[in-house]
């Protein structure tokens, strides 16, 4: 056995392992005398890495560990997450969180699902299946498309530029030979729910979050290509010299010749603008920031300044990757994240847990299965009933 655990643990570390070979590792480590070889693949795997300081507790991992192993809901002794004291380089998250969470929940998850427990037991009177591909085109004539039902192909014309789904569910504009028109404002707009992506006439690419709209022209002409956004928008910008592209929203305004980026502007939270590459310039008012790849600028409302921060823009971009990734995220903006995409109600029963969660959970799964992860690090039970979710401290 200890080879073949061997092979499937280093598998899983490498997110290469098949649906087959992730439920068979599950099924080696909850044999009876594995807790050892489990450990020492463990240990194994950490060490190999050159960690500049252990990012869990003293014990903890072991603790963790027994937990999964006795199918108890896991406990990090005297806190209620996975503290991580620095930031880590992405390849030593995977060793140490992905490590310990991942195979923990996997863990938990194997056996809640070989169980056969009845999901009303875990007060879940129903489930809710994860968002999709969905957005709604809205013409210059206020007629309005479909466009997660709409056919591949052509879907209309809109002066020189025809509006086409391409084979793989996305939206492009493509523009004509010859003029014929001035060029008129179109809107797409995502759902609760949904999330779609977008080619610009000018070959920028544009992915939309969920609750989330961007309003652009069918062809870019003049000294700059103007767009307007609400919600969350990952741009990866054609570059032109020649021609800034900038996004509007609210007061603010980002500028760029080519790069990529996201914007996140819902009402809820602070507005952030995140670099990944090259370099942009936003503005409100008279106040301007550059920012550099890695920079993260959240405009301060009552400092009426920008605060920059360095960021893992990995953890910034998750959400178009099919990720929810949470670092020391608190409970409130984890909810805020889970409605979007689920189009649940949220409330709260009795006093409001004071929490944060680390951690990834897959956009593909069902809320039920989200649930069952965040429980996982205790203080904190969910109940589903329709489209409404419950939340109250454990």
């Amino acid at each position: 056995m200890s080879e073949r655990l061997r092979y499937l643990f280093h598998q899983y570390f490498n997110k290469t392992e098949t649906p087959a070979e992730r439920d068979e590792l599950m099924r080696l480590i909850n044999e009876p005398g594995s807790e050892a070889l489990v450990h020492g693949l463990m240990e194994e795997v950490y060490k190999s890495h050159q960690f500049e300081e252990d990012p869990f507790p003293a014990g903890s991992r072991e603790k963790m560990l027994e937990a999964a192993l006795a199918n108890d809901t896991l406990s990090y002794a005297d806190t209620d997450i996975i503290p991580i004291k620095k930031r880590l380089t992405p390849l030593i998250y995977a060793a140490a969180a992905l490590l310990i969470l991942a195979l923990s929940f996997g863990v938990y998850q194997y056996r809640a699902q070989k169980s056969g427990e009845d999901l009303a037991a875990d007060k879940i009177h129903q489930d809710v299946k994860p968002g999709g591909n969905k957005a709604i085109l809205t013409l210059a004539n206020g007629t309005k498309i479909e466009l997660n039902g709409a056919e591949k192909g052509k879907l209309v014309q809109q002066g020189n530029t025809a509006v086409v789904k391409l084979a793989n569910g996305s939206l492009a504009y493509v523009p004509g030979s010859s003029a014929a028109g001035a060029p008129v404002i179109n809107t797409m707009s995502t759902p609760r729910g949904g999330q779609y992506n977008l080619q610009l006439p000018d070959g920028t690419v544009v992915m939309l979050n969920a609750e989330s709209s961007i309003s652009y022209p069918t062809a870019f002409t003049g000294k700059s290509r103007n767009v307007t956004i609400t919600g969350e928008a990952y741009f990866e910008v054609a570059k032109n010299k020649k021609m800034p592209f900038i996004v509007s929203f609210g007061d603010q305004k980002v500028e760029v010749l080519g790069t990529h980026f996201d914007i996140r502007t819902y009402q809820e939270q602070p507005y952030k603008t995140t670099l990944l590459e090259g370099s942009v310039k936003i503005s409100t008012g008279n106040e301007k920031q550059l920012l550099v790849p890695g920079q993260q600028a959240v405009y301060n409302a009552n400092a009426k300044k920008f605060d920059v921060k360095t960021v893992d823009t990995e953890d910034i971009v998750a959400w178009k990757n099919g990720l929810f990734l949470f670092d020391n995220t608190d409970l409130d903006d984890v909810m805020l994240e889970l409605a979007r995409w689920y189009n649940v109600e949220v409330i709260y029963k009795g006093p409001k847990p004071t929490l944060n969660f680390t951690g990834e959970v897959k956009k593909s799964n069902n809320l039920s299965r989200a649930f069952k992860i965040l429980e996982s690090t205790g203080g904190v039970k969910f109940t589903i009933n329709g489209n409404t979710v419950t939340v109250e401290k454990k």
